[in-house]
């Protein structure tokens, strides 16, 4: 079979370089405008979310189960191809938990957020993006965690709601 006639491909040589693009695994976007934890309604705390920059983090205010935060990118010193993370911390724990997998390195010319959910326990945190393939064989939540409240998530709900969002963690 001939691919090239007078330095042009032929038709099946355009199908089959067609075909090869076609299975070039797809990386992920290049960067967002904001990263977001959404807290399941099954978790068992109130928390915070944020983007680590180096050796800094920049928190969102806390949030209780049920609902979203987000840190709009690009924060203080971002530029683009910085690589970042996302990380969770639960108001009445003290560890800062990542989110995996981090995101792709910042890029000013993507307007696309970086979402992941969040679950578990004060000292049992978990933070992954919602797809199968990046949650891997990690601690998943079960069906309790997106739909049923747990008792210490309804608890941090309501202290939530009599004291208000608390200040970020140092």
């Amino acid at each position: 079979m001939t691919y090239i006639r007078n330095g042009a491909l032929s038709g099946a040589a355009m199908m089959l370089v067609g075909l090869g693009l076609g299975l070039t695994p797809v990386k992920p976007a290049a960067a967002q405008s904001a990263a977001c934890v959404n807290l399941l309604v099954g978790a068992g705390y109130a928390a915070w979310m944020g983007v680590k920059l180096g050796d800094s983090i920049y928190w969102s205010d806390s949030f209780p189960i049920g609902q979203h935060r987000c840190v709009a990118l690009p924060v203080k010193g971002m530029v683009n191809g910085s690589p970042y993370s996302v990380v969770v911390s639960a108001v009445l724990g003290s560890s800062k938990v990542p989110c995996t997998p981090d995101p792709s390195p910042y890029s000013s010319s993507n307007t696309a957020s970086v979402v992941y959910n969040a679950w578990g326990t004060t000292l049992n945190v978990h933070c992954e993006m919602p797809s199968a393939a990046a949650m891997g064989t990690a601690a998943k939540p079960d069906s309790d965690a997106m739909a049923k409240p747990s008792a210490e998530g309804l608890k941090a709900l309501e202290t939530w709601k009599s004291e208000g969002p608390k200040p970020a963690p140092n």
